[in-house]
Protein backbone atom coordinates (compact mmCIF):
# COMPACT_ATOMS: atom_id res chain seq x y z
CA UNK A 1 0.00 0.00 0.00
CA UNK A 2 1.40 3.37 -1.03
CA UNK A 3 1.37 6.44 1.20
CA UNK A 4 0.47 9.81 -0.28
CA UNK A 5 0.82 13.18 1.42
CA UNK A 6 -1.34 16.09 0.26
CA UNK A 7 -0.41 19.53 1.54
CA UNK A 8 -3.16 22.03 0.77
CA UNK A 9 -5.22 24.81 2.33
CA UNK A 10 -7.69 24.84 -0.57
CA UNK A 11 -11.14 23.55 0.30
CA UNK A 12 -11.95 22.62 -3.32
CA UNK A 13 -8.89 20.35 -3.50
CA UNK A 14 -9.64 18.78 -0.11
CA UNK A 15 -13.25 18.17 -1.17
CA UNK A 16 -12.30 16.36 -4.38
CA UNK A 17 -9.81 14.11 -2.58
CA UNK A 18 -12.54 13.44 0.00
CA UNK A 19 -14.73 11.97 -2.75
CA UNK A 20 -12.32 9.02 -3.13
CA UNK A 21 -13.72 6.04 -1.23
CA UNK A 22 -11.73 3.18 -2.73
CA UNK A 23 -8.16 3.97 -1.69
CA UNK A 24 -7.48 0.35 -0.78
CA UNK A 25 -8.62 -0.96 -4.16
CA UNK A 26 -6.11 1.39 -5.79
CA UNK A 27 -3.37 0.16 -3.42
CA UNK A 28 -3.15 3.41 -1.47
CA UNK A 29 -3.51 4.08 2.21
CA UNK A 30 -6.11 6.83 2.75
CA UNK A 31 -4.37 10.05 1.76
CA UNK A 32 -2.87 12.12 4.58
CA UNK A 33 -4.02 15.73 4.22
CA UNK A 34 -2.20 18.55 6.05
CA UNK A 35 -3.21 22.17 5.64
CA UNK A 36 -0.19 23.88 7.22
CA UNK A 37 3.26 23.92 5.58
CA UNK A 38 5.24 23.68 8.83
CA UNK A 39 3.05 20.81 10.07
CA UNK A 40 3.71 19.05 6.76
CA UNK A 41 7.48 19.48 7.18
CA UNK A 42 7.26 18.11 10.73
CA UNK A 43 5.28 15.15 9.41
CA UNK A 44 7.87 14.48 6.71
CA UNK A 45 10.68 14.52 9.26
CA UNK A 46 9.01 11.68 11.16
CA UNK A 47 7.23 9.69 8.44
CA UNK A 48 8.04 8.27 5.03
CA UNK A 49 5.76 8.90 2.07
CA UNK A 50 5.79 7.48 -1.45
CA UNK A 51 4.70 10.70 -3.16
CA UNK A 52 3.69 14.25 -2.26
CA UNK A 53 1.34 16.78 -3.80
CA UNK A 54 0.73 20.36 -2.76
CA UNK A 55 -1.47 23.34 -3.56
CA UNK A 56 -1.14 26.26 -1.14
CA UNK A 57 -3.16 29.45 -1.64
CA UNK A 58 -2.86 31.36 1.65
CA UNK A 59 0.68 30.96 2.96
CA UNK A 60 4.32 30.84 1.86
CA UNK A 61 5.25 27.52 0.30
CA UNK A 62 8.98 28.25 -0.09
CA UNK A 63 10.15 25.95 2.70
CA UNK A 64 8.16 23.03 1.34
CA UNK A 65 9.52 23.61 -2.15
CA UNK A 66 13.02 23.72 -0.67
CA UNK A 67 12.41 20.36 1.03
CA UNK A 68 11.26 18.86 -2.27
CA UNK A 69 14.32 20.27 -4.06
CA UNK A 70 16.57 18.69 -1.43
CA UNK A 71 14.86 15.30 -1.97
CA UNK A 72 15.12 14.79 -5.75
CA UNK A 73 13.92 11.18 -5.57
CA UNK A 74 10.60 12.08 -3.93
CA UNK A 75 7.83 11.87 -6.57
CA UNK A 76 5.52 14.88 -6.83
CA UNK A 77 1.94 14.46 -8.00
CA UNK A 78 -0.55 16.99 -9.31
CA UNK A 79 -3.60 18.12 -7.38
CA UNK A 80 -6.95 18.53 -9.13
CA UNK A 81 -10.34 20.13 -8.58
CA UNK A 82 -12.32 17.64 -10.70
CA UNK A 83 -13.12 14.03 -9.85
CA UNK A 84 -12.31 12.52 -13.24
CA UNK A 85 -8.95 14.29 -13.50
CA UNK A 86 -8.01 13.18 -9.99
CA UNK A 87 -8.90 9.56 -10.78
CA UNK A 88 -6.66 9.72 -13.86
CA UNK A 89 -3.84 11.22 -11.80
CA UNK A 90 -4.13 8.52 -9.15
CA UNK A 91 -3.94 5.85 -11.86
CA UNK A 92 -0.72 7.45 -13.15
CA UNK A 93 0.72 7.61 -9.63
CA UNK A 94 -0.12 3.94 -9.06
CA UNK A 95 1.51 2.85 -12.34
CA UNK A 96 4.56 4.98 -11.62
CA UNK A 97 5.02 3.68 -8.07
CA UNK A 98 4.56 0.10 -9.26
CA UNK A 99 7.44 0.68 -11.69
CA UNK A 100 9.54 2.36 -9.01
CA UNK A 101 9.12 -0.52 -6.59
CA UNK A 102 8.96 -3.45 -9.01
CA UNK A 103 10.97 -6.46 -7.90
CA UNK A 104 11.04 -8.45 -11.13
CA UNK A 105 14.76 -9.12 -11.48
CA UNK A 106 17.69 -10.41 -9.50
CA UNK A 107 19.46 -7.07 -9.82
CA UNK A 108 19.24 -4.33 -7.22
CA UNK A 109 18.76 -0.77 -8.41
CA UNK A 110 18.79 2.30 -6.21
CA UNK A 111 15.76 4.56 -6.45
CA UNK A 112 17.73 7.28 -8.23
CA UNK A 113 18.82 4.78 -10.89
CA UNK A 114 15.23 3.60 -11.44
CA UNK A 115 14.08 7.21 -11.61
CA UNK A 116 16.64 7.96 -14.29
CA UNK A 117 15.52 4.92 -16.29
CA UNK A 118 11.93 6.17 -16.08
CA UNK A 119 13.02 9.67 -17.14
CA UNK A 120 14.77 8.19 -20.16
CA UNK A 121 11.65 6.19 -21.01
CA UNK A 122 9.45 9.28 -20.72
CA UNK A 123 11.73 11.33 -22.95
CA UNK A 124 11.92 8.57 -25.56
CA UNK A 125 8.11 8.47 -25.67
CA UNK A 126 7.90 12.26 -25.81
CA UNK A 127 10.45 12.56 -28.61
CA UNK A 128 8.65 9.95 -30.68
CA UNK A 129 5.22 11.60 -30.29
CA UNK A 130 3.70 9.08 -27.86
CA UNK A 131 2.50 11.48 -25.13
CA UNK A 132 -1.22 12.15 -25.51
CA UNK A 133 -1.85 15.36 -23.57
CA UNK A 134 -0.27 18.25 -21.72
CA UNK A 135 -1.80 16.99 -18.48
CA UNK A 136 -0.11 13.60 -18.94
CA UNK A 137 3.20 15.26 -19.73
CA UNK A 138 3.08 17.59 -16.72
CA UNK A 139 2.08 14.75 -14.43
CA UNK A 140 4.83 12.41 -15.55
CA UNK A 141 7.53 15.09 -15.55
CA UNK A 142 6.69 15.84 -11.92
CA UNK A 143 6.58 12.19 -10.90
CA UNK A 144 9.99 11.40 -12.41
CA UNK A 145 11.41 14.76 -11.24
CA UNK A 146 12.74 15.44 -14.72
CA UNK A 147 13.90 18.99 -13.92
CA UNK A 148 13.00 20.31 -17.37
CA UNK A 149 11.44 23.73 -17.87
CA UNK A 150 7.78 23.71 -18.88
CA UNK A 151 7.86 27.33 -20.11
CA UNK A 152 11.17 28.10 -21.85
CA UNK A 153 12.07 27.41 -25.47
CA UNK A 154 13.40 23.93 -26.33
CA UNK A 155 15.25 22.63 -29.36
CA UNK A 156 15.03 19.57 -31.60
CA UNK A 157 17.89 18.45 -33.84
CA UNK A 158 16.93 15.84 -36.42
CA UNK A 159 19.78 13.90 -38.05
CA UNK A 160 19.93 11.55 -40.99
CA UNK A 161 22.30 8.56 -40.81
CA UNK A 162 23.24 7.90 -44.46
CA UNK A 163 24.59 4.42 -43.67
CA UNK A 164 22.38 3.80 -40.62
CA UNK A 165 21.03 0.38 -41.62
CA UNK A 166 24.49 -0.92 -42.53
CA UNK A 167 26.05 0.60 -39.42
CA UNK A 168 23.54 -1.01 -37.05
CA UNK A 169 23.60 -4.42 -38.73
CA UNK A 170 27.28 -4.79 -39.66
CA UNK A 171 29.27 -2.62 -37.28
CA UNK A 172 27.37 -1.73 -34.13
CA UNK A 173 25.74 -5.12 -33.40
CA UNK A 174 24.06 -3.91 -30.18
CA UNK A 175 20.74 -2.62 -31.49
CA UNK A 176 19.07 0.78 -31.52
CA UNK A 177 18.42 0.98 -27.77
CA UNK A 178 22.09 0.44 -26.94
CA UNK A 179 23.10 3.06 -29.51
CA UNK A 180 20.63 5.46 -27.91
CA UNK A 181 22.12 4.79 -24.47
CA UNK A 182 25.66 5.22 -25.76
CA UNK A 183 24.81 8.57 -27.35
CA UNK A 184 23.03 9.74 -24.21
CA UNK A 185 25.56 8.56 -21.63
CA UNK A 186 28.87 8.90 -23.45
CA UNK A 187 28.40 11.91 -25.70
CA UNK A 188 25.46 14.15 -24.80
CA UNK A 189 25.32 13.97 -21.03
CA UNK A 190 22.05 14.90 -19.38
CA UNK A 191 22.63 18.22 -17.63
CA UNK A 192 25.25 20.47 -19.21
CA UNK A 193 25.35 24.19 -18.37
CA UNK A 194 21.73 24.27 -17.17
CA UNK A 195 20.45 22.38 -20.22
CA UNK A 196 18.75 18.98 -20.15
CA UNK A 197 19.67 16.81 -23.14
CA UNK A 198 18.17 13.59 -24.43
CA UNK A 199 18.18 11.53 -27.60
CA UNK A 200 16.13 8.88 -29.34
CA UNK A 201 16.96 6.64 -32.30
CA UNK A 202 13.65 6.76 -34.15
CA UNK A 203 14.76 4.58 -37.07
CA UNK A 204 18.14 3.33 -38.35
CA UNK A 205 18.19 6.50 -40.49
CA UNK A 206 16.74 9.04 -38.05
CA UNK A 207 18.17 10.29 -34.74
CA UNK A 208 16.52 13.11 -32.78
CA UNK A 209 18.33 15.11 -30.09
CA UNK A 210 16.39 17.23 -27.63
CA UNK A 211 17.66 20.18 -25.55
CA UNK A 212 15.61 21.94 -22.88
CA UNK A 213 16.62 24.36 -20.08
CA UNK A 214 16.41 23.32 -16.45
CA UNK A 215 13.20 24.55 -14.85
CA UNK A 216 15.03 26.92 -12.49
CA UNK A 217 17.71 28.32 -14.80
CA UNK A 218 18.45 32.04 -14.77
CA UNK A 219 19.91 32.00 -18.30
CA UNK A 220 18.08 33.65 -21.20
CA UNK A 221 16.61 31.80 -24.17
CA UNK A 222 19.25 33.37 -26.42
CA UNK A 223 22.08 32.24 -24.15
CA UNK A 224 20.65 28.73 -23.94
CA UNK A 225 20.29 28.51 -27.72
CA UNK A 226 23.89 29.55 -28.32
CA UNK A 227 25.27 26.97 -25.87
CA UNK A 228 23.05 24.23 -27.33
CA UNK A 229 24.34 24.94 -30.84
CA UNK A 230 27.93 24.69 -29.60
CA UNK A 231 27.20 21.50 -27.68
CA UNK A 232 25.50 19.77 -30.60
CA UNK A 233 28.37 20.61 -32.95
CA UNK A 234 30.80 19.04 -30.47
CA UNK A 235 28.65 15.92 -30.07
CA UNK A 236 28.40 15.39 -33.84
CA UNK A 237 32.18 15.71 -34.14
CA UNK A 238 32.82 13.32 -31.22
CA UNK A 239 30.38 10.71 -32.54
CA UNK A 240 32.17 10.77 -35.88
CA UNK A 241 35.61 10.48 -34.25
CA UNK A 242 34.81 7.76 -31.72
CA UNK A 243 32.01 5.75 -33.35
CA UNK A 244 32.79 6.53 -37.00
CA UNK A 245 29.12 7.38 -37.39
CA UNK A 246 28.03 10.25 -39.63
CA UNK A 247 25.20 12.43 -38.34
CA UNK A 248 23.93 14.72 -41.09
CA UNK A 249 21.82 17.55 -39.70
CA UNK A 250 18.51 17.76 -41.56
CA UNK A 251 16.40 20.06 -39.42
CA UNK A 252 16.56 22.27 -36.33
CA UNK A 253 13.25 23.09 -34.68
CA UNK A 254 12.77 25.71 -31.98
CA UNK A 255 9.77 24.93 -29.81
CA UNK A 256 8.09 27.56 -27.64
CA UNK A 257 8.12 25.07 -24.78
CA UNK A 258 8.32 21.35 -24.08
CA UNK A 259 4.54 20.91 -24.45
CA UNK A 260 4.85 21.45 -28.19
CA UNK A 261 6.44 17.99 -28.38
CA UNK A 262 3.08 16.37 -27.59
CA UNK A 263 2.11 14.27 -30.61
CA UNK A 264 4.99 15.84 -32.54
CA UNK A 265 5.19 14.01 -35.87
CA UNK A 266 7.62 15.98 -38.04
Amino acid sequence: MYKLLLVTDREDVIEVFGHIDNWGQMMFHPVTIIQDVQEALDYLSANSVDAIGYSIAHSDVTTLQQYITEHPSLPVFQTHQHDDMLHTELQRIRRFLDRMHADDSDEYYEEKVILQMLRDELMTQLLSGQIASEDELTSRIKLVRANASMTMACYLYDFDLPQGEVYLSDRWHYGRERLESALRNNFLGRFIDDVYYDVTVLTPRHIRIFACPRFNTTRSNEDIQASVETRIEKVVEDVKNYLDLDLNLEQVTRLANISELINYNS
